[in-house]
C-alpha cells in the first residue's frame, strides 16, 4: 500500500525555514556582532610575529562589544595591556564620509564589501547611497603603552618608563641601516600617554601634538564635526597666502605627500637619487598646510562625481610630521642672525678681507632684522565652535608594529582611544602564503597550488606571539 503524499503545510515550511536558515543566520550575526571578529593580516608590519596571509579571530567581548545602532560599547572585563595584540579602527581616516556625521547616516557594515551610508544632502545628480568600500579600516598592532606610561624612541628603539624594550617590539624581519632624527620611526622625544582627566590648552601645544589631540577628540566625539584651523600672522597681520621661498623638507617616507606637492609646485626634476636623511627645498604656500589641517583627510575619488546607484568614497590621511616641518621652517625664518664676535675686528689693524667679512655679516644681520615676524595661530573647532582646552575622557593606548622599521603606527598618527578598540587578537585559524602572487582566485590554472601554500604549522597558534 503506497503512502499518501503529505500535503503542503505553510506552518511546517516556515518552521523548517526558521530552523535551517533564519536561526543560524541570526546566531551568526550575534556572534559576529558581540563575540568574534575575523581579520586578515594585510601587510608586513607585524612580521615575524604575524605573517602576511594569516587569518585571525579576535575576541570582541574582552574589551567590550559594541552596542547596536550607537557609538557606545558594553563594558569589557579588561582593557588592553602592554603586550596585547589589538585590532582597532584606524584613527587616520574619517569614520563618516567627509568627516561629516550630520550629513551622513551609517546604514550597515557589509563586511568584506565595506560600509554603506545615506547622504541626506547629495549634490545635484548624485545618489543618496554612499559606498565606503575600503574604510573605515581596521588595523592590528601591539599595545606597547597605556595611559600614564612614559614613551620615547631613540635610534629606532622603544623606551617605556625609561626602560629599553628588547622584545616589544623588536622581532621584525627588517632593520634599517640608516637612522635619522627627523623621522618618527627613529626618534620621538619623551612624552607621557595622557590619562582620563588630563587637560590640554589648545593655543600652547606644538602643531604636531595638536594634530594628535584632534584625533583623540574625533575618536571620543564620533557624532561631532571636528576641525583644526591654523592661521599665519605676518607682523601681526593675518596672511594665509604667505609664500615660503625656500621651504626645507627632510626626505622621509612619511613626507611623501609633502615632497610630491613641492616637486609639483616647483616643477622640479630630481637630478640625483634622494635617500633617507637628505633635505630638499623649494617654494611652498602656507595655504597648502592650512587646507590640509582643516580637512584632515584627502579624498582619493572625486567627491563631485555624478550618476550611478551609489557614490564611491575613499580617503588617505596625512602625517602630523608635516606640521612639525611647518613649525620648523617658521622658526628658522624668525631666528635672529648671529654675528660672530671674533669677526668684529679693530679698524686700525684690519685687513681689507677682514673688513669685507665684517661688513657682509653686518649686512646679513640687518636683512634678518628686516624680515617679517611670523606666528602660527591655532584652534580646534567642534561643531563649528572653537574650544580653548580639552579634557581626556577615555583611556588611551600607544600602538606599534613588531616589525618596527616597517610599520605605520602610533609614532606617526598618535593615540588610540578605548572606543576605537575592536577586539583582542586571539588565534590564527588559517594561514596562506602568497607573497609572490602565484595563486589567484581569478585564474583556475593556479588553484592546484592551494594545498602547497597553506602554512599548516601556524593554524591554531594563539596570540600574542613574542
Amino acid at each position: 500500500m503506497e503512502d499518501k503524499p503529505k500535503k503542503f503545510s505553510i506552518g511546517k515550511f516556515l518552521k523548517a525555514l526558521s530552523r535551517e536558515i533564519i536561526v543560524p543566520i541570526v546566531l551568526a550575526l550575534i556572534v559576529i556582532q558581540y563575540v568574534i571578529q575575523a581579520f586578515q593580516i594585510p601587510s608586513e608590519s607585524m612580521e615575524k610575529s604575524l605573517h602576511t596571509g594569516d587569518f585571525l579571530l579576535g575576541l570582541k567581548f574582552t574589551y567590550g562589544s559594541p552596542i547596536p545602532f550607537t557609538n557606545q560599547h558594553f563594558p569589557g572585563y579588561t582593557e588592553p595591556k602592554p603586550g596585547d595584540v589589538v585590532i582597532f579602527r584606524y584613527p587616520g581616516e574619517p569614520e563618516y564620509p567627509d568627516n561629516n556625521p550630520a550629513r551622513y547616516t551609517h546604514l550597515f557594515n557589509a563586511l568584506m564589501f565595506g560600509n554603506f551610508y545615506w547622504d541626506h544632502e547629495p549634490e545635484d545628480g548624485q545618489p543618496h547611497l554612499v559606498h565606503y568600500a575600503d574604510g573605515p579600516k581596521d588595523y592590528i598592532k601591539r599595545c606597547v603603552a597605556v595611559s600614564g606610561d612614559t614613551v620615547a624612541i631613540h635610534e629606532g628603539r622603544l623606551y617605556i618608563n625609561g626602560v629599553k624594550q628588547d622584545t616589544i617590539p623588536g622581532r621584525g624581519q627588517w632593520t634599517a641601516t640608516f637612522r635619522t632624527k627627523s623621522s618618527p620611526r627613529d626618534e620621538r622625544e619623551t612624552f607621557v600617554v595622557p590619562s582620563v582627566g588630563d587637560t590640554f590648552a589648545i593655543d600652547t601645544m606644538p602643531l604636531e601634538k595638536l594634530w594628535w589631540l584632534r584625533s583623540i577628540i574625533l575618536q571620543e566625539n564620533p557624532d561631532s564635526h571636528v576641525e583644526m584651523e591654523i592661521s599665519l600672522l605676518r607682523d601681526g597681520v593675518e596672511d594665509n597666502n604667505f609664500e615660503f621661498s625656500d621651504f626645507k623638507v627632510p626626505v622621509e617616507s612619511e613626507r611623501g605627500m609633502l615632497l610630491n606637492a613641492m616637486f609639483t609646485r616647483n616643477r622640479t626634476v630630481v637630478q640625483k637619487r634622494l635617500t633617507q636623511g637628505d633635505t630638499v627645498s623649494g617654494a611652498m604656500s602656507f595655504s597648502y598646510f592650512r587646507e590640509l589641517a582643516k580637512i584632515g583627510f584627502l579624498p582619493l575619488l572625486d567627491p563631485h562625481a555624478k550618476g550611478g546607484f551609489t557614490r564611491q568614497v575613499s580617503y588617505v590621511g596625512f602625517e602630523g610630521s608635516i606640521l612639525r616641518d611647518l613649525e620648523g621652517n617658521v622658526a628658522m625664518l624668525n631666528a635672529p642672525a648671529v654675528v660672530d664676535s671674533a669677526a668684529a675686528v679693530d679698524s686700525a689693524s684690519a685687513t681689507p678681507v677682514d673688513t669685507a667679512q665684517a661688513s657682509l655679516q653686518a649686512d646679513t644681520a640687518q636683512v634678518a632684522q628686516s624680515q617679517p615676524r611670523l606666528e602660527i595661530r591655532r584652534r580646534i573647532l567642534v561643531d563649528g565652535k572653537p574650544i580653548d582646552s580639552y579634557v581626556i575622557k577615555t583611556p588611551l593606548f600607544f600602538m606599534m608594529g613588531d616589525n618596527r622599521d616597517n610599520s605605520a603606527d602610533s609614532r606617526y598618527w598618535g593615540f588610540v582611544t578605548l572606543r576605537n578598540i575592536r577586539a583582542k587578537a586571539s588565534v590564527i585559524y588559517f594561514s596562506f602564503e602568497n607573497d609572490d602572487q602565484a595563486f589567484s582566485f581569478g585564474n583556475p590554472f593556479t588553484w592546484w597550488r592551494i594545498p602547497f601554500r597553506i602554512r599548516w604549522s601556524r593554524i591554531g597558534k594563539f596570540i600574542p606571539l613574542i
